[in-house]
């Protein structure tokens, strides 16, 4: 959001981005076995200033249980688009939690420069990073001439019902892959502050030139209600629609920046 409502210095414009889709733990070595306890950090670098733009973070105290049949980290970011316009490292320091400190288990532990197409369109990519025990599976997306999405969605009229799971989506359509924003189950509380849904992700890069659209889903083991909306990418400015889902009504908000 950093040139939403500035223009942005000595121009700023589009640019080629890296969006993660999923990032799988694969290929167990060294004893270990699903269901794993995970903790510790994901990051990207890019050479806009080379901190770390975490994509999943967590204590010991708050641990990912994985399992044989979901073993994809719940990533929770980046906190701003990931540019490529010269190499990307991808960095993973994950542990596995023991019954003590000292049991606890490097699941996986490496950095590395991503070695990316240049593509002429948008285009998936795979990629598998072996470390001692573990492989990291990676779908990324390299979508070209893009800008900066940030989403925000709350509630405007209505009340969020109990006992109902929910999700959040945002595609664009020349990928044909959906990033994950939230996906909550009836067991979990829903993230609200106040009449606002705190996303697990909030940024995705769209191309100037394509659609985004996001999905919302509420449902429980007699109904569910789904509502899609669609945006036109802007270079800087804010969109907003609602998504109907019957029981409340969510306020779908984009806060489109340019890329430097």
């Amino acid at each position: 959001m950093r040139f939403t409502y500035n223009p942005a210095p000595r121009g700023g414009g589009l640019s080629d981005a890296l969006q993660v889709i999923y990032v799988k733990v694969a290929e167990l070595s060294g004893g270990l076995q699903f269901p794993l306890e995970v903790f510790g950090r994901v990051a990207l670098r890019d050479s806009v200033d080379y901190n770390h733009n975490i994509i999943f973070e967590r204590e010991r105290d708050n641990f990912q249980k994985l399992t044989y049949e979901n073993p994809y980290l719940a990533l929770t970011g980046p906190v701003r688009a990931v540019m490529i316009y010269s190499p990307v490292i991808f960095e993973a320091t994950l542990y596995v939690k023991g019954a003590t400190r000292s049991n606890d288990k490097e699941l996986s532990l490496l950095a590395t420069s991503l070695v990316l197409p240049s593509p002429r369109d948008s285009c998936l990519i795979e990629r598998s990073y072996r470390s001692r025990l573990s492989t990291l599976d990676l779908m990324l997306a390299h979508l070209t001439d893009s800008v900066e999405a940030t989403i925000r969605v709350r509630v405007t009229s209505g009340s969020w019902p109990d006992g109902f799971c929910c999700r959040f989506v945002a595609s664009t359509d020349s990928i044909g892959q959906s990033v994950v924003l939230l996906k909550a189950t009836t067991d979990d509380q829903i993230p609200l502050t106040g009449d606002e849904v705190n996303l697990a992700r909030k940024v995705v890069s769209v191309e100037s030139g394509g659609n985004l659209e996001v999905l919302g889903s509420i449902s429980n083991d007699h109904v569910a209600y789904t509502d899609i909306k669609n945006f036109k990418p802007l270079i800087m400015g804010t969109s907003s629609k609602n998504l109907n889902l019957r029981c409340c009504t969510l306020e779908v908000t984009i806060y489109w920046s340019c890329l430097v």
